[in-house]
């Protein structure tokens, strides 16, 4: 008769549970760090504005004994307006989970608690995209001429930035996501729930096809609800201000907090274009335009991880090893840990969020953040949560919400650069 082992007794054997959940997904968002923070309250209102010397006195020359003084001239002076961003994020709980799951010995974590936590990681996720972006909102565009055909979305140019790598990398399961017509700003009649990502990163699939209104090169943008109608119920034009529209010299942003960059040059940001192999004398050339173009001292260079390889290996030619490296060569020595790499002294930042392909020259002296709200949970009425419904609608659940209102600028935008399409070799990843 055959001994007793654990597929026979599998029955009587219990699970054993090890307190406490695992996040699994990350939540960093380094280059926000950079924004000095200041008080927006005092000012009230939608908007912080102060003025900007624009424009010298030209009213000098040398002359001659005697001789005619130079013409009178003035400064330049226009006014900046810094307009609130809105943020929001919101939950919804039955009281059944919610009495379900309190105490250790019911579950893991009380749903509440993991709820709120969640969220509030969740936001500080895409203010890590919206940081690097341009304030349009735009997570991908359609590439495909008839997208109204199937529920598979075939998209490029992640974050709204060219390009065919990766369309998807801002995209994620649940997401209730629009169609913006890039030619009027409107909204399609085709809000969709996002059901899946390709693995590639080239589409992703919805709950149901697309309008047929829908076209190739259409702005993907997240919506409040599969119901809304208006453009004005989207995230489009109406996140935080970025790196790639606050260090611009007018391709994304024309515009900026007020001002127009064509009518005041001095406004815009040195950019390369086309900036191919990794070139130590393009960035040495962009961080000597920066300093003469806006006397900036550039004290960071900001990229995606992909920018950073390529720097990597362009020094592999110039790597030699001594003496004791001899016996043990490590071929990671230049700079496997993060954050740990420089270029001529200046630190180098890998961001996962960064566009690829791109490098920001960053002198972060005149970086601010305005707050009106730095982060809270609605509580005006004296409660932060909230009954579900009301009358015959009502329902024995509830709700909460938590917002964020501020956005961000740098009062010398002269002083920093961008060196664009940068030649990366991409290992294509997700974005949670």
């Amino acid at each position: 008769m055959p001994g007793q082992d654990t597929t026979a007794y599998n029955e009587v054997l219990k699970n054993v549970f090890e307190g406490g959940i695992r996040e699994l997904i990350p939540t960093k968002v380094k280059t926000l760090r950079k924004f000095e923070e200041k008080d927006a309250k005092a000012w009230g209102g939608r908007y912080v504005e102060y003025p900007l010397l624009v424009g010298r006195n030209w009213g000098s020359g040398w002359g001659t004994e005697l001789g005619n003084l130079p013409t009178a001239g003035r400064e330049q002076y226009t006014n900046t307006k810094i307009f609130m961003r809105y943020q929001y994020g919101r939950i919804q709980l039955s009281a059944q989970v919610m009495k379900a799951s309190q105490g250790s010995r019911n579950a893991f974590a009380p749903a509440m608690e993991q709820a709120m936590r969640g969220i509030v990681n969740t936001m500080s996720s895409e203010r890590g995209r919206a940081i690097m972006g341009d304030g349009r909102g735009i997570m991908c565009l359609v590439n495909e001429t008839t997208p109204s055909g199937n529920t598979t979305v075939v998209v490029d140019s992640p974050g709204g930035f060219a390009g065919a790598d990766n369309g998807a990398r801002f995209v994620n399961p649940g997401m209730v996501i629009g169609f913006v017509n890039p030619t009027t700003g409107a909204l399609r009649a085709s809000n969709r729930t996002v059901q899946s990502v390709a693995t590639a990163g080239t589409s992703f699939v919805v709950d149901s096809a697309p309008a047929a209104a829908t076209a190739d090169n259409d702005y993907i943008v997240r919506v409040m609800t599969t119901g809304s109608t208006d453009v004005s119920d989207s995230s489009y034009q109406k996140e935080m201000m970025g790196l790639s529209g606050l260090i611009d010299d007018g391709t994304y942003v024309g515009t900026l907090h007020a001002v127009n960059r064509i009518t005041y040059p001095i406004y815009q940001s040195t950019v390369i274009t086309s900036a191919g192999a990794w070139s130590s004398d393009v960035i040495q050339r962009a961080i000597d335009l920066a300093d003469q173009r806006g006397g900036g001292t550039i004290n960071s260079l900001t990229m995606h991880h992909s920018g950073r390889r390529a720097y990597i290996a362009s020094m592999d030619d110039l790597r030699r090893y001594s003496g004791a490296d001899l016996s043990r060569p490590d071929g990671g020595t230049v700079a496997a840990k993060m954050g740990k790499l420089t270029f001529g002294g200046i630190p180098i930042d890998e961001e996962k969020y960064c566009p690829y392909g791109v490098v920001f020259g960053v002198d972060d002296s005149t970086f601010k953040r305005y707050v009106e709200v730095a982060g809270e949970w609605a509580d005006e009425d004296g409660s932060i949560l909230q009954r579900v419904g009301t009358g015959s609608t009502a329902q024995d659940a509830y709700e909460a919400f938590y917002r964020i209102w501020d956005n961000v600028t740098v009062e010398e935008p002269a002083t920093c650069f961008r060196v664009d399409g940068l030649s990366v070799s991409l290992a294509v990843a997700h974005i949670d």
